[in-house]
């Protein structure tokens, strides 16, 4: 019977394979020769860290500094070069008045009887930039920036759908406008007349071309407002109060820094006289404006007395005149609250008594906002 051979387990059979040192290898050194390698592998490893200590050192007492430094010294280490500190926005910068003088064309699109600017067109801009050039020729100190008065917010004798007696212009109008101003580096003032439409509602509609367009102006023609629906366009007079102005001054004032565009102008058109001074201020047959002294000053808007009153007749020139002096002249120096005045001529209806350039800067104060219907 024979023996079945014993299967060696795994660790005898490791233990019977002969070790001996590769081929091409040195036999270890004895314990000194260990000793002396352990001192020279840590004076090797020393050497190389000793750099990286020296640098965390720096850094620590580089980082205690920083915090005691500005931040704008960590500005001019993190990008190599001296930082140039930021700019605040400066609503002045840009702004039309008082360096620039305003000639505008009026009108509502498709009505030729309101002004030359009721349609675009280049004969139009042409006529512009002639009438334009003779202020500037008069006046070297003020360059002249050309414009166009768009009365967007259109009074009505009926009510429409929306019961205001007023009409807005459609957005497809008032592009084409922005377009040609655009195009041809015009303003362009955004006229409103309301109606009986309220106030705020009417120029929150229109508040997004201002906030876009640094170029696009605020008009409001009192004229034709009935915030107290009180009357109607065209078929009564008007009276409006300081209370119902000032909330648009001080949304105009908000917009400069809040969207970054350059400080805003709001001609207030003043076709008759005001009432302060007189017995009763609110009687509409005999006062425009009720309270101008209460109108809101405020600098960060550039409010302007736009004397709109119609011509035409003998001895206009002198009405017009006198009512410039009244309405702009003395009020600004009552009043304090308003810095520029302008003034409206009407090349048909004042044809044949139509001022000339030269006679509209003989007013105190030169007017700086000039308009031109037909």
């Amino acid at each position: 019977m024979m023996t079945p051979t014993r299967r060696p387990n795994r660790g005898e059979a490791l233990s019977k394979i002969p070790t001996r040192p590769l081929e091409g290898t040195l036999p270890g050194p004895g314990p000194r020769g260990s000793r002396k390698t352990s001192v020279l592998v840590g004076l090797f490893f020393g050497l190389l860290l000793l750099p990286l200590l020296v640098a965390g050192t720096a850094l620590a007492w580089q980082l205690v500094a920083r915090q005691q430094r500005p931040s704008v010294l960590l500005n001019e280490e993190r990008l190599g070069e001296r930082a140039e500190p930021i700019q605040p926005f400066d609503p002045n910068q840009g702004a039309i008045l008082p360096h620039y003088r305003v000639v505008a064309f009026y009108g509502i699109p498709g009505a030729p009887a309101t002004g030359p600017a009721y349609q675009l067109s280049a004969q139009m801009l042409a006529r512009l930039q002639a009438q334009g050039a003779v202020y500037a020729r008069l006046d070297p100190t003020h360059p002249v920036k050309l414009a166009i008065d768009l009365v967007a917010s259109v009074p009505d004798r009926y009510p429409g759908p929306e019961q205001t007696y007023s009409h807005r212009l459609d957005p497809t109008t008032i592009a084409a406008y922005i377009r040609f101003c655009q195009q041809h580096n015009l303003l362009l003032f955004l006229d409103l007349s309301f109606g009986q439409a309220p106030v705020m509602q009417e120029l929150h509609f229109f508040l997004p071309y201002l906030e876009h367009y640094s170029f696009v102006e605020l008009a409001i023609d009192p004229e034709w407002m009935f915030p107290r629906h009180n009357g109607i366009p065209g078929i009564n007079l008007s009276n409006v109060r300081a209370s119902d102005l000032n909330p648009v001054i001080e949304t105009l004032a908000a917009l400069p820094m809040q969207y970054h565009v350059p400080r805003k102008i709001l001609v207030i058109h003043q076709y008759r006289g005001d009432g302060d001074g007189l017995k009763n201020p609110y009687d509409a047959s005999v006062a425009e404006f009720a309270d101008k002294r209460n109108l809101l000053y405020d600098p960060r808007v550039d409010v302007v007395i736009h004397v709109d009153s119609v011509g035409g007749y003998r001895g206009d020139q002198q009405d017009k005149i006198r009512q410039y002096r009244m309405w702009v002249e003395e009020d600004m120096q009552k009043y304090h609250n308003f810095r520029y005045g302008g003034f409206k001529l009407f090349y048909h209806i004042e044809a044949r008594t139509l001022m000339t350039p030269a006679q509209v800067l003989a007013l105190q104060p030169p007017p700086m906002v000039i308009s031109y219907g037909n």
